[in-house]
């Protein structure tokens, strides 16, 4: 009788690199890090996935990063999926920085005739072809290169089945790590989770758990403790009523490489063990559209991650405590460092309730929303002020754009003032070329518009003195849009213009610092004040418009 797997393990076959743990059924990634003591350019620090599956006693290799590793004397290919057995040789690079796969205690050896007939079998499944290593075998680049890619790689696309943690139903499956979006998106999956119409979604830090230490921040991945003793009772009480129970948790530490994500793996594999219910947690890493409180990581669940099945918002619920709560919300409570969790919940229009509200049953709190509501400009008005101000002039003038960054001065110039010349400084580089632009269009009778911030009186006085040296008359048209909504343009521009540059919000600050507003003693003819009113594309980009994106 055999005797089952322990553990598993890549061990180091020279004198730098330390042997690897690889957990059971848990994707982990090695490459150049202080674990291998790799510090070749070379090696990505996510060279290679590896996956082991102790029930058939192989480990799935992968190669991630850009040049080829090793595997049994062969150069692999991106992202194309091998097996590996006891013993089974891995470069990560190809002829370097070797190791050995281990499984402890060691398998049971087939014979070479069990071998051969397996492999054969596995021949006829997929198709005949030979795991040798021809010395005429090139590619293009006169490099070796793995034929079809033989015998272990054909095991592996005979079917997800064989490897429970590529499995699509998670119902009674192994545990699992996937990623998705090039390592934005992390979700792990525990053993037996069960899609459901009913969601009982939760934040992570400072709603199921805080820092053991009673820092404000943990020191590392290991200081946490459970918020609330009852919570793992709370929780299992929620999933035998027929709720599927989520986590949704925003991680930035894990884009900048603070925080180690195989520490973080295991610090949530452990908080999964300790509430002992089967939980689906999503892991939004760095700002991007996944970050609460955008919906990237609900939408993934409601499309990719629930079988199907359709999600009753009505029943459904979200737990978190950045909910835009005021210092002294209770006696001695600090203000909420965000509205994260709460402004989810409004966009996704999902009951919500603080952890002290759920879990204490404590009566709601009170709360601020943001001051730029979204919605509100469905709600809006006149374009300008005042109302009867004329956009475009018959006669030739300048018309002088000033607004913060994302404010929408160049959404304006382009949907309301086509007929003007446009210049700015993103296109022509500094102030001079714009002068100089203007007063080309002005020789040739062109009406010019000037689509820069022009934030106080010395930016604008360059045109204004042009313009009367021109004897041109000028007009300003003053953009209304506040700190708050221009950082809402922003973000929402970098989530539906790939071309788009992101804007920080320092410079949008920067600017309201300098800001000089403008006077006709400047010599405007006259001062219009422009609200912004967005146009959209598709009824989608309405919908993720008229949504907080902002954390504030």
């Amino acid at each position: 009788m055999s005797v089952s797997v322990k553990s598993c393990y890549i061990r180091g076959l020279e004198k730098s690199p330390s042997n690897i743990f690889l957990p059971d059924n848990t994707p982990i990634f090695v490459g150049r890090s202080p674990d291998t003591g790799v510090t070749d350019a070379k090696c990505s620090r996510q060279q290679v996935r590896l996956c082991a599956n102790y029930a058939e006693a192989i480990v799935t290799v992968q190669q991630i990063g850009i040049h080829a590793c090793g595997f049994n004397g062969f150069k692999t290919q991106k992202d194309v999926r091998l097996v590996a057995r006891h013993n089974d040789r891995l470069e990560l690079l190809y002829g370097k920085y070797a190791y050995e796969i281990e499984f402890n205690p060691p398998p049971q050896a087939k014979s070479s005739t069990s071998r051969k007939r397996s492999h054969e079998l596995a021949a006829d499944e997929i198709g005949s072809r030979k795991m040798s290593r021809p010395d005429n075998l090139s590619n293009n680049d006169g490099e070796e290169k793995l034929s079809t890619n033989g015998i272990h790689q054909e095991m592996l696309n005979a079917g997800p089945s064989r490897f429970p943690e590529e499995s699509d139903n998670d119902s009674g499956a192994s545990a699992k790590w996937e990623s998705f979006d090039s390592g934005k998106l992390m979700i792990y999956t525990a053993s037996s989770v069960q899609h459901r119409s009913k969601i009982a979604a939760y934040d992570m830090d400072g709603t199921l758990i805080k820092p053991k230490s009673g820092l404000v921040f943990p020191k590392d991945c290991s200081d946490w403790q459970l918020l609330y003793p009852d919570i793992p009772g709370k929780l299992k009480q929620f999933h035998a009523n027929g709720y599927k129970i989520v986590i949704f948790t925003n991680q930035a530490g894990l884009s900048t490489g603070k925080v180690k994500i195989k520490d973080f793996k295991l610090k949530i594999e452990k908080i999964v063990q300790k509430i002992g219910v089967p939980i689906q947690v999503f892991i939004a890493v760095g700002k991007i559209v996944y970050r609460k409180p955008m919906i990237g990581m609900w939408q993934f669940l409601e499309k990719q991650k629930n079988g199907g099945i359709a999600i009753d918002k009505v029943n459904s619920f979200y737990v978190g405590d950045a909910a835009g709560r005021p210092k002294n919300w209770a006696p001695g409570k600090k203000k909420d460092h965000s509205s994260a969790d709460r402004l989810l919940a409004l966009n996704l229009a999902v009951k919500f309730e603080t952890p002290e509200e759920h879990f204490l049953k404590q009566k709601a709190s009170t709360y601020k929303l943001p001051e730029f509501d979204p919605k509100s400009l469905s709600k809006t008005g006149d374009l300008c002020k005042p109302a009867d101000a004329k956009l475009m002039l018959e006669q030739q003038e300048i018309i002088l754009m000033v607004g913060s960054p994302g404010s929408g001065k160049s959404y304006f110039t382009r949907n309301y003032l086509k007929e003007y010349a446009h210049v700015n400084r993103d296109t022509l580089g500094s102030w001079q070329n714009c002068v100089a632009f203007v007063k080309e269009n002005l020789q040739r009778g062109k009406s010019v518009v000037v689509d820069n911030t022009n934030s106080n009186l010395a930016s604008r006085q360059r045109y204004t003195e042009l313009a009367k040296k021109s004897n041109v008359p000028i007009r300003c048209f003053v953009m209304t849009t506040s700190v708050e909504h221009a950082m809402h343009n922003n973000k929402f521009r970098e989530l539906t213009d790939p071309s788009h540059v992101p804007i920080s919000e320092m410079i949008i600050y920067s600017h309201m610092k300098r800001y000089e507003p403008p006077t006709l003693q400047e010599g405007f003819q006259g001062i219009v004040e422009i609200n912004f009113i967005p146009k959209f594309r598709s009824e989608e980009d309405r919908v993720l418009y008229e949504m907080y994106l902002l954390e504030s």
